[in-house]
């Protein structure tokens, strides 16, 4: 038989290619603009009948959401045609070339390098530009001062809790020995940083880093990688075999997270308190310097990982994989759209964020020129917050996605809808608690603490099925877009009421879908009981 088949190029006129190519980036681009474009709509009309203020900059505004749109766009169809395709090729053959400790090995540095390259942490970084450095000079200083610290301390934990995933996987360990000692250890680092009014301010941030780390980046090569290693031990309940992952890989960062705010030295983040409460602006910094920060953060962001796999597939590896020119587009694609994502963000999305936060506070305070009565005017902001986070959840593309996996998984037995219910409510509720911990002036931890005790206790009483269902629902509510709009929003809803530092809104978005899922959990191990009973007794 003769292998030297020859391959036929196919010729396509301008035309032809165009119809092929424009509705498929349509339909790309549709699921972008429906993500983004509905909740600014939201913020808009919020602001404008609700609040009775226009809005400021709108031409900065709308081109900076637009940006944000296209930046999704790229960034994700980078992910798609480069990141995807490697990340299955390499789970494939990982497993079958080198031993266990070198699945090991490379399952570290995959960790740390992908959570490097997340957009959100950049979020995190641009919103913490309005923290005030004389109330929180820590907070200020890993967000602002010294960005390196957050970012490597949460890429770390990220590679250990990747290792912690693969080890489960091969192992074939249950989620709950591994997760319930980590929420442990989470709520007593967290109850020691209280005691020190300068580490607990950096609370918030810790419990919101964990719930922003798993993004587009992170979530299909750590997934893919664990398929992959799970075909490797030769067992064949694959329906689970991607659940537990993302949960477990959002809970070591928070622990990471406030452990390093007890190493800093002191003079790292002392230095901050006397730039005498000068919060950094965005404001003063001409548009070409902005697009500059953002393209060096998206290279900074994008460039290790791709090569890093590229060089791993085709000299550690051997293996070809994909096309070198498909990897490139891809690599140039998503360094663009998250150029043109954090380009719009510093210049719309935020302000828009922004805006609204700072009028919001009028909804009820002062009392003799505030909108509404103080009492009526809190409930309008609690509400407001509540609803934007119930939408903004239900946008989410990955969310949807898994919530169409949970129902295939268990069999129809947890519907989408159902799953998509609890946690768009979860969302709505934890981000309306976040806004009640500033506008009522309540501690963060007393807000934080017991659902996270109630987690772990009704973490121990259910399923492995609905554990690992639950922190992965959690784990996928915080989008690229709702997490830099709800930070923005939260921070600048503090400085206008004189209290905390708008942190720690995430983290209670991620609580409560947690609670929903395992709850409902608990209800279906209960009415199969009944129906065993039952039919115990007809027999």
């Amino acid at each position: 038989m003769d292998n030297s088949i020859k391959r036929e190029k196919i010729s396509l006129t301008l035309s032809q290619a165009a119809s092929i190519v424009i509705p498929y980036m349509w339909h790309q681009l549709k699921e972008q603009i429906l993500t983004v474009i509905p909740v600014c709509l939201y913020l808009a009309l919020f602001q404008m009948v609700i609040l009775q203020h226009g809005l400021e900059r709108v031409f900065w505004i709308v081109c900076g959401v637009w940006v944000v749109v296209l930046g999704l766009f790229f960034f994700l169809e980078g992910v798609r045609i480069a990141l995807a395709p490697v990340g299955e090729v390499i789970g494939d053959t990982l497993p079958k070339r080198c031993s266990r400790k070198g699945v090991l090995i490379f399952s570290f540095v995959l960790g740390i390098v992908a959570a490097f390259g997340e957009p959100v942490i950049g979020s995190l970084q641009i919103a913490g530009a309005s923290v005030d450095p004389s109330k929180a000079p820590l907070l200020h200083a890993l967000l602002v001062a010294h960005p390196l610290w957050l970012s490597f301390t949460v890429s770390l934990a990220v590679g250990v809790a990747v290792v912690f995933g693969m080890l489960r996987t091969i192992f074939g360990w249950s989620l709950k020995p591994m997760i319930l000692p980590l929420i442990g250890a989470a709520i007593c680092a967290t109850m020691a940083a209280a005691r020190d009014p300068n580490l607990s301010t950096a609370i918030g941030l810790a419990w919101d880093a964990g719930a922003v780390i798993v993004g587009p980046v992170l979530c299909p090569l750590v997934l893919a990688l664990g398929l992959g290693v799970f075909r490797a031990t030769g067992r064949t309940e694959a329906g689970m075999a991607g659940f537990g992952m993302v949960g477990l890989i959002s809970v070591v960062p928070i622990v990471a997270v406030i452990l390093l705010t007890f190493f800093i030295p002191q003079g790292g983040w002392k230095e901050a308190a006397a730039l005498g409460g000068v919060a950094v602006k965005s404001d003063g910094v001409s548009p070409l310097g902005l697009a500059w920060e953002s393209f060096v953060l998206a290279v900074r962001a994008i460039a290790p990982i791709f090569l890093f796999l590229w060089f791993f597939m085709r000299w550690g590896l051997r293996e070809e994989g994909i096309p070198t020119a498909q990897y490139a587009v891809g690599a140039i694609f998503a360094v663009l759209g998250l150029f043109l994502f954090n380009f719009g963000l510093s210049t719309g999305l935020s302000e828009l964020g922004n805006q609204v936060g700072h009028r919001l506070p009028l909804a009820f305070t002062p009392p003799v020129e505030s909108l509404f009565p103080s009492a009526i005017g809190k409930v309008v902001v609690v509400v407001f917050g509540i609803i934007l986070g119930y939408g903004a959840t239900l946008a989410e593309p990955a969310f949807n996605i898994l919530g169409q996996q949970v129902e295939d998984v268990t069999q129809g037995a947890f519907k989408k809808w159902l799953f998509s219910q609890s946690v768009a409510i979860g969302v709505g509720v934890g981000a309306g608690l976040g806004i009640v911990s500033t506008v009522y002036h309540v501690n963060l931890l007393t807000l934080l603490l017991p659902p996270y005790v109630l987690i772990f206790i009704l973490t121990l009483m259910n399923n492995e099925e609905y554990v690992n269902i639950a922190w992965d629902g959690g784990a996928v509510t915080t989008g690229p877009v709702t997490v830099p709009l709800k930070i923005a929003i939260g921070i600048a809803l503090s400085h206008a009421t004189g209290f905390a530092e708008g942190f720690g809104i995430l983290a209670l978005a991620s609580a409560y879908p947690v609670i929903n899922i395992l709850l409902i959990g608990l209800y279906v191990k209960h009415q199969q009981r009944k129906l065993e009973n039952v039919s115990h007794e007809s027999k």
